[in-house]
């Protein structure tokens, strides 16, 4: 399930677990519901034991707490910190209770609030392990996030909530990028009129300029810029096929990519260098390319003048998932001129294939070779 803040996600999941009443229609769940929402029920002056306990009263599941505690402090890995007060914990420690508590006692229905990024990254690589475990015994996970990759990699079905109504709903690849092209441009192409005007979008996306309306180019969000001297202003950027020049939703290994950046001179400066970073989710740097790799030569501008800067290189082999991007440019002296942090995101998307579709890590191998020998 996907949304913006506020949007009522957090509110359904509470009726579908029962503890909220829905003030029309119903909702009606066949099996025994847990709701994973870190922290419920949990109060800092008790202990950890404690806490679990009064977790489950307020999920009323207290008939079987003395048949998860064992599972909970072997899950949350704590140890004798079971013993003591929610208050001396870290929130790493806290989200281990949490989550090891919300999972005990096998439920049918697992109802997971906003909970990928519990802990240290061990541990949440031990949650994500639960949950498709829960998945693969044919148990059902309702899953709350704003990882549009988890929606993808995790759902089979997905539906996107705006205002406390359904905007979209069906496969989990679809609902993600709709709901994803209309957070970065306020695109919504596959709804109805009546549905796309009653969303209101807070990012700032792309539109008119003196040349019309232009919905391929992206606008720079304003929150994100994080060096100006008033000299220069970005336009817009968009990645483009070098062949065609039509613009790419999506970038796929292996494919020559443009990016182009538009940029207005406020006054008059040479500009010596553009660089540009895409970042993974955890904000390390996947690619940096920097216009002196390339001996880009500086080029100068006027006031009023308008330049589009442009990158193409070969897309790498990187393992799915969206990457964000920074960029700016510098002086002659390398002074930065203009600089956006973490803007806009752009999707790696490998096809599948028996040889990509399982593998993991930073990079995919599109292309191996295994063999055995027979030594006798």
């Amino acid at each position: 399930m996907v949304g913006k803040n506020g949007s009522g996600k957090s509110t359904l999941l509470k009726i579908i677990a029962g503890q909220l009443q829905a003030t029309k229609g119903s909702a009606r769940c066949h099996g025994r519901v847990a709701l994973l929402q870190l922290g419920l029920g949990f109060d800092p002056e008790l202990t950890g034991l404690e806490n679990i306990k009064y977790s489950r009263l307020l999920q009323n599941l207290t008939d079987d707490y003395k048949q998860i505690v064992d599972f909970v402090r072997d899950f949350s890995e704590l140890g004798d910190f079971i013993n003591y007060p929610v208050k001396t914990y870290s929130s790493g420690m806290y989200s281990r209770l949490a989550f090891a508590t919300a999972i005990a006692g096998d439920p049918d229905i697992l109802i997971a609030d906003e909970v990928l990024a519990v802990g240290d990254m061990n541990f949440s690589q031990k949650c994500l392990a639960k949950m498709r475990e829960f998945k693969e015994r044919g148990k059902t996970v309702v899953l709350v996030t704003h990882d549009i990759g988890a929606v993808k990699n995790f759902c089979d079905h997905a539906v996107w909530l705006n205002e406390g109504k359904v905007i979209s709903s069906g496969s989990a690849t679809m609902v993600a990028e709709e709901f994803r092209n209309f957070m970065l441009y306020g695109v919504v192409s596959l709804l109805s009129h009546d549905q796309a005007a009653s969303v209101e979008s807070d990012q700032v996306t792309a539109g008119s300029s003196e040349g019309g309306l232009r919905p391929d180019w992206i606008i720079p969000n304003k929150s994100r810029r994080t060096v100006s001297v008033g000299k220069v202003a970005f336009c817009g950027y968009r990645y483009v096929d070098p062949l065609n020049q039509r613009a790419m939703a999506s970038l796929q290994p292996g494919e020559q990519v443009g990016l182009e950046i538009e940029l207005c001179f406020l006054e008059p400066v040479e500009i010596g260098s553009f660089a540009f970073t895409l970042h993974d989710r955890s904000g390390n740097i996947a690619v940096h390319l920097n216009s002196e790799f390339f001996d880009g030569k500086p080029v100068a501008g006027s006031g009023g003048q308008t330049m589009t800067a442009r990158f193409v290189f070969d897309v790498p082999p990187l393992a799915d998932g969206d990457y964000s991007i920074s960029f700016g440019c510098s002086d002659r002296s390398g002074s930065l001129v203009e600089k956006y942090d973490y803007d806009s995101t752009i999707e790696i998307h490998h096809p599948k294939s028996p040889a990509t579709d399982r593998q993991g890590g930073y990079v995919v191998i599109p292309c191996a070779k295994f063999e055995v020998d027979n030594n006798v």
